[in-house]
């Protein structure tokens, strides 16, 4: 009897801490998605927030009158000011400005390059007949027999497309569980497998590295397509104003965003630099210690100023010989001589005027033979990998999308590559954009299938006309 009390009592204690535990779990399920939901959402707010509100004249700024902040105020200023920004490039003058502002952005040097491909890839990003990441598929990766899921980009075309012998696609496929960052490949359409997901869906399946089966990922959103669907028919019911302001917020977007983004970068630049410099400025020579404002860009005139005047002193004798001096101490320090020396090298390899490093855009076989990548050229490695193989080799470095500065560095066969007419800032774009900007086929002879296939594409989208003139057709009809 006793033995038969102690089991139920274990029995008992067992089942008690397993619903403590599943009731635990189901916990965990229940707030987890929510907090984490609601976490971003502020995290993106606030940011938002902390970006706009000071740019807010305090006459117009509400949080001036009262005595608490409101959250999401940059966030509706950026709204109101996009759909504005929208109505107003409908018009006349708003189109002169706009190309105003284009022609001097254009002129400046570096930032007409940023500029150029943040506007192409909204463009195309944008366009009612863009078919960038609609698609999820399934691609043979890294090797036959291992797959992995990717997302079309759109249909190769140039000179990508004339070296391949297969019709290819270009196709992202995504790292876990962060998939902004990936790599862009060229795959042969019939090796291409369609999924019957779509995009969102093959999204939570890369972040959850798997965790959720695609025939639970349907069972979950099925609730949130069905919701969706409503919204969109009691949409359609109503009046064309709705319409007419997504138009106008979205061809704003498309005004603002690269011009945006383009200064955004130079602007966090320019400060990053200025931060580094600032502190090594003697108070007597900071112009900024004698002025109530502070200048932007000091940092950079400074290092502009400071290399051109060490380059003009290292080129005569009293230069030259401090030069050796120095060169001769570091040399001398254990640790540090291995660090200049190598640092010393890579630079004066990148700026010599024969290098030829980052100067040619190459395609070859990657990760399998059938499937492209993008590579780029720095330089010849034959005495590294003499040893181990015959063949003429070449350094090639493989960039990530869309953040060119990662990637792996390959030591591909010559014979195996092929080199590309584009340029190298072509070729970033391309990478970047995952495939969705693709440059031109600059070969010559090529110029006439060129024309041909734009006139193609003219064709194919005489029907689908721009945010802007969507908006103005809209404002015709409405009138």
């Amino acid at each position: 009897m006793k033995d038969t009390g102690r089991k139920t009592n274990q029995k008992l204690k067992q089942s008690f801490a397993q619903r403590l535990s599943n009731y635990l779990l189901a916990g965990v399920l229940i707030t987890a998605p929510v907090t984490i939901t609601l976490w971003l959402a502020w995290k993106a707010v606030t940011f938002v927030d902390n970006q706009v509100t000071p740019l807010i004249p305090a006459n117009w700024n509400p949080e001036h009158y009262l005595p608490f902040g409101v959250p999401g105020l940059g966030l509706v200023v950026i709204l109101v000011g996009l759909t504005v920004i929208g109505f107003l490039t409908a018009g006349y003058i708003g189109r002169l400005l706009m190309r105003t502002s284009e022609g001097i952005v254009k002129r400046l040097p570096v930032v007409r390059s940023v500029y150029s491909w943040t506007k192409q890839v909204f463009e195309t990003v944008l366009s009612k007949n863009s078919s960038a990441f609609n698609e999820v598929v399934l691609v043979e990766y890294p090797h036959k027999g291992s797959w992995a899921v990717g997302f079309i980009t759109g249909r190769t075309k140039g000179e990508v497309q004339s070296v391949t012998n297969d019709t290819v696609i270009n196709v992202f496929v995504p790292a876990t569980p962060n998939p902004t960052t990936g790599f862009l490949l060229f795959i042969p359409e019939q090796d291409v497998h369609h999924l019957d997901m779509t995009v969102e869906e093959g999204i939570k399946l890369v972040i959850s590295a798997g965790i959720l089966s695609p025939s639970e990922i349907k069972k979950l959103t099925q609730e949130e397509k069905d919701k969706k669907a409503a919204d969109d028919e009691q949409e359609s019911h109503k009046p064309g104003l709705l319409m007419r302001l997504r138009n106008y917020f979205f061809a704003g977007m498309l005004v603002t965003a690269p011009i945006g983004l383009t200064f955004w970068l130079a602007w966090e630049i320019i400060i990053l630099i200025d931060n580094w410099v600032r502190p090594y400025i003697p108070m007597k020579w900071n112009p900024e210690s004698y002025l109530p404002f502070a200048i932007p860009g000091i940092g950079l005139f400074i290092i502009f100023l400071s290399l051109t005047l060490i380059g003009f002193l290292t080129a005569g004798i009293v230069g030259k010989t401090l030069l050796r001096i120095s060169e001769r101490l570091l040399d001398q320090m254990p640790v540090i001589r291995t660090v200049y020396g190598a640092v010393k090298q890579i630079i004066e390899t990148i700026f010599q005027k024969h290098s030829n490093a980052f100067s040619e855009v190459v395609l070859f076989q990657y990760p399998r033979p059938g499937s492209w990548a993008l590579g780029f050229y720095t330089g010849e490695s034959n005495r590294l990998i003499k040893s181990i193989s015959e063949d003429e080799s070449i350094n090639v470095f493989l960039p990530t999308t869309p953040n060119p500065t990662s990637g792996f560095l390959l030591f591909v066969p010559k014979s195996e590559t092929t080199t590309l007419s584009m340029t190298v800032e072509e070729g970033i774009k391309m990478v970047v954009s995952g495939g969705i900007v693709t440059p031109e086929d600059h070969r010559v002879g090529h110029e006439h299938d060129v024309e041909e296939q734009e006139a193609a594409e003219l064709e194919d989208i005489s029907e689908d006309t721009s945010i802007v003139e969507n908006s103005e057709n809209d404002q015709k009809v409405a009138s």
